[in-house]
């Protein structure tokens, strides 16, 4: 069974994305792992974890868009933004106005300034703000841009609200709930949390930590290899270009073996004529050099 790429994990309420992939490395029995895109304990869905040089993949990953369906609570603020956090302010006659929501969402689709949660994992001299707030300082987060790409309502009713949202990495979908609740006259904050989709993945391929463990026991492979993880184009090279690649030469033109379209900075991956990926490179042409290495891989 293959040890070095990706494992999909359909994580369970109350554990966090570093326990999970605790386990996942106890399963596996492997020495390196770790999570793309953390979960809170709270919130469940598409935990996607590396194994070995899969740890690697990330950068190359943070184009992909997110998808989560939020449930979100108007009859409190919280110090967390969601439902774990303390509560700050109570709103006992909550009537939402569906439409005006709607209008919220409209209004801030495509690319916004958010002011992430207090509690988070941005950070201020070195030490992430989820600490600080915790030891009573009061740091406020730096506004970001993010990107919200759809909102669907799903249902709602006297106190919550049902909502589908595709966005960028980085999005704090608490922050979402926060802002929403204020723009309605009332709290804000996250009741549930579900992932469906991260890094080009979908839930519906992931495990939960039990069938990844019957998987394991029973033998069936249960890792994504690292040529089929990555969502950008590809492109074999011939058994020379796989040797200089391996010594860490740029790539030249005459060791392509598959054509490729993409634009000038753009990455591709390189494989070797059996499917193993060598590196990945930035296009880049000059002369006879196609591109340069942005991270290397060792082939099995």
């Amino acid at each position: 069974m293959g040890r070095q790429g990706i494992v999909l994990i359909d994580k369970g309420q109350g554990i966090t994305s570093r326990k999970v992939v605790d386990q996942v490395m106890r399963i596996l029995n492997v020495r390196r792992a770790g999570h793309f895109g953390s979960l809170d304990p709270f919130a469940t869905g598409l935990l996607c974890v590396g194994l070995g040089q899969g740890t690697k993949l990330l950068p190359f990953m943070h184009d992909q868009q997110k998808e989560y369906i939020a449930t979100i609570g108007f009859d409190m603020n919280t110090d967390t933004d969601d439902v774990t956090g303390a509560p700050l302010e109570r709103f006992p006659n909550v009537s939402i106005d569906g439409e005006k929501a709607r209008a919220w969402f409209l209004n801030n689709l495509g690319w916004i300034s958010q002011v992430p949660p207090k509690y988070c994992a941005q950070k201020y001299q070195g030490k992430p703000l989820y600490k600080l707030s915790r030891a009573n300082m009061d740091v406020q987060p730096r506004e970001k841009r993010v990107h919200i790409v759809e909102a669907e309502i799903l249902g709602f009713g006297p106190d919550w609200m049902e909502v589908r949202i595709v966005c960028s990495r980085g999005t704090y979908i608490r922050a979402i709930a926060r802002d929403l609740g204020a723009y309605l006259g009332f709290g804000g904050y996250l009741r549930e949390l579900r992932r469906l989709r991260s890094e080009g993945f979908h839930l519906e391929d992931a495990l939960t930590l039990e069938e990844l463990r019957e998987k394991a026991d029973a033998g069936e492979e249960v890792v994504i290899p690292l040529s089929g993880a990555l969502h950008i184009p590809k492109s074999r090279v011939i058994p020379a270009g796989q040797k200089a690649i391996l010594e860490g030469n740029p790539i030249q033109f005459s060791w392509m073996k598959d054509e490729v379209e993409v634009s000038e900075g753009k990455h591709v991956a390189m494989m070797s004529l059996d499917g193993q990926l060598l590196c990945v490179a930035r296009y880049q042409p000059s002369g006879g050099i196609w591109g340069y290495i942005e991270r290397g891989f060792r082939p099995d």
